[in-house]
């Protein structure tokens, strides 16, 4: 009778603390169950890696080559009155040159006496001519030639942003011009970026 009631204590006794292991090892999983759980994910959904460092230098680009455009220096001088030698196959001529007032139209801009002149360029190559960047610039007192001022204005004319073959076209300019000093005025012909200047020698009006 003794030995049944020991073994039952024994066995009651391994019962519990069977359970309590059990509980111990339910607890424990569960901690590691939650921190897995709350631990940031990788891309591919399993834990969160080292941050793979980015490179922080970077090449320079090489601008591409460009090839230098030089102004020729051996511009033409021709008299008011008579059309230029062909540059690259145009013409250039100033069809009209007047005395004038002008000037005010734009804040800041000198208003009074002025020469207003008209240059006609005559394409007589195969091909259009692009004018976008041809221009007229003037300059007065004789050998000093100093620079005129342009002016906007109503008379103003700009010619075509090209010019087929075969074709011409007019462009008016106005440049503010004192009375003094007195002297020839010179009346530059910018065609091309590529080829020589015209440039215009004459009284002024």
């Amino acid at each position: 009778m003794s030995e049944s009631v020991e073994d039952a204590r024994r066995w009651t006794g391994w019962r519990g603390w069977a359970a309590v292991g059990a509980i111990a090892a339910l607890l424990v999983g569960g901690i590691a169950w939650g921190v897995l759980a709350n631990r940031p994910q990788g891309p591919s959904g399993g834990p969160d890696s080292s941050p793979t460092a980015q490179a922080t230098e970077f090449e320079t680009p090489v601008p591409g080559a460009t090839a230098p455009v030089e102004k020729p220096d051996d511009a033409a001088e021709v008299p008011l009155d008579q059309a230029a030698p062909p540059v690259q196959g145009v013409v250039a001529e100033v069809t009209s040159l007047e005395a004038t007032t002008a000037g005010n139209d734009v804040p800041g801009e000198p208003s009074g006496p002025a020469i207003q002149v008209t240059v006609r360029l005559t394409n007589d190559s195969d091909g259009s001519i692009d004018t976008t960047g041809s221009n007229v610039t003037l300059t007065y007192g004789g050998d000093d030639r100093l620079p005129a001022v342009g002016l906007a204005g109503d008379a103003a004319v700009i010619w075509p942003d090209s010019i087929p073959a075969g074709g011409h076209a007019d462009a008016v300019f106005l440049f503010a011009v004192p009375p003094v000093p007195e002297g020839d005025i010179r009346v530059i012909v910018d065609i091309l970026a590529a080829a020589p200047n015209v440039i215009f020698v004459g009284p002024r009006p």
